[in-house]
């Protein structure tokens, strides 16, 4: 799970298909605290392209420590 700027949360599921087939299903759940409307209204305010290179970040850090190749960014 990952916390982007303005409290929204990003949490990355994995799991086999219930059914026993090799199927594998891959969820993701987005949260908005205050609802996405307050969410995006304050993504107008702020700078979108930070905005997303968070939203990047913090979906594809999970996957990339995983592989052990989790990125050494200095943080904010």
């Amino acid at each position: 799970m990952g916390r982007l700027p303005g409290g929204l949360e990003v949490e990355i599921r994995h799991r086999r298909a219930v059914d026993g087939s090799a199927a594998e299903q891959l969820v993701v759940s987005l949260t908005a605290p205050a609802g996405f409307e307050a969410w995006g209204r304050l993504m107008e305010t702020a700078n979108p392209m930070l905005a997303w290179a968070s939203m990047v970040e913090a979906a594809w850090t999970p996957w990339l420590t995983l592989m052990g190749m989790a990125p050494r960014l200095p943080r904010r």
